[in-house]
């Protein structure tokens, strides 16, 4: 999340409105938010924002670690099936576009 929100221009651009993002992570029974807007991404928190998530990721342990040392893609792990993305068919697109 720290590097989308070093960028503000792209995230504004790819998330235009305010978006409550949820990472699951059922190995661990833990769960993060955090909130993307104004093109900024707040750190991720355990207490739930305001109102519901508008994107649920859902990835083990083993496979959040290899993506955040960027050793997959956040395309590969979704296509393989390793992050599961609730949300509408835009926020899938403008989540990817930032990824």
């Amino acid at each position: 999340m720290a590097r989308l929100d070093g960028n503000a221009t792209n995230v504004r651009s790819a998330i235009p409105s305010r978006k409550v993002l949820r990472c699951r992570v059922p190995d661990l029974d833990a769960t993060w938010f955090s909130v993307v807007d104004d093109g900024h991404v707040s750190a991720p928190t355990e207490a739930s924002p305001d109102g519901p998530a508008d994107i649920t990721l859902t990835v083990g342990s083993d496979d959040l670690v290899d993506l955040v040392e960027g050793r997959v893609s956040f395309l590969s792990a979704f296509t393989t099936g390793k992050v599961r993305v609730d949300a509408s068919i835009v926020d899938l697109l403008r989540l990817c576009s930032l990824l």
